[in-house]
């Protein structure tokens, strides 16, 4: 479906996960700086590179990857936690987010949760920087044992909000992903969702050969049409986006 063609989308699905860098706010150039920050010390790790290659990783995995002799899920932690108040100036939220998030917030029953590679301390710091009231279902990478690409993350998202995978009847339970990254676009086509791309950090052909189902340029384009009790889904509606598969509203 090309912008040519366009119309009007509306996903009506049963529940949203949400990641939150790169998705929510726009923290990259933050943690960026936090990494050339942790690597001032090691003349082995290449900053650079880990800032090219790990977005969408929990900071611990990163960590234990490049730099295994700190790698301390404590101690990533208690880096994360630091990491908004140090850099959060060079952090913005994503066009929309705040509002969509607020539009979901209003709903009459608990739609959507988090499911971030960021630490709760950090996370958590976010949304009341973005001044975003938290979803019940809130996980982090404490909260998993395999971080993104592992589906862990959005498996326990969807089935905390009561939205397990149905393979009988996928109908039946129908759950989107919105993501960013590459581990996060994987992670949640192995949970079993659609995934909703945000091109904030990867550019439109790259993330449809990652396998999105639509992606747009940020959520400003996307507003709640409402939620119909009897169905138990909440209509997604997209006036605009860069890019939908043929298929996307097939379940």
């Amino acid at each position: 479906m090309t912008a040519a063609t366009k119309q009007p989308i509306h996903l009506k699905v049963n529940a949203a996960l949400f990641d939150v860098d790169g998705t929510i706010i726009i923290s990259q150039p933050a943690i960026a700086a936090f990494w050339r920050d942790f690597g001032k010390d090691k003349p082995y790790f290449d900053a650079e590179h880990v800032i090219h290659v790990s977005h969408g990783w929990r900071t611990y995995d990163a960590i234990a990857k490049f730099a295994p002799d700190f790698a301390s899920e404590e101690y990533a932690t208690k880096l994360e936690s630091e990491i908004p108040e140090k850099y959060g100036e060079h952090s913005i939220e994503v066009p929309g987010a705040v509002k969509l998030c607020k539009e979901l917030n209003a709903l009459p029953k608990e739609k959507w949760a988090v499911a971030t590679s960021g630490t709760r301390p950090m996370a958590s710091k976010w949304f009341e920087l973005l001044g975003i009231q938290k979803p019940e279902y809130f996980i982090t990478a404490n909260d998993v044992k395999q971080g993104k690409p592992f589906p862990e993350p959005y498996l326990k998202g969807r089935n905390g909000l009561g939205y397990p995978i149905n393979e009988q009847d996928p109908s039946k339970s129908k759950v989107i992903v919105f993501e960013d990254a590459p581990a996060g676009i994987a992670a949640g086509k192995a949970a079993g969702c659609k995934i909703v791309g945000i091109a904030t950090t990867f550019d439109l052909e790259f993330l449809k050969e990652k396998g999105c189902d639509i992606i747009v340029k940020n959520h400003e384009s996307i507003h709640i049409g409402g939620y119909d009790p009897e169905t138990d889904e909440v209509d997604f509606v997209f006036d605009d986006y860069l890019y939908a598969k043929d298929d996307l509203l097939k379940w």
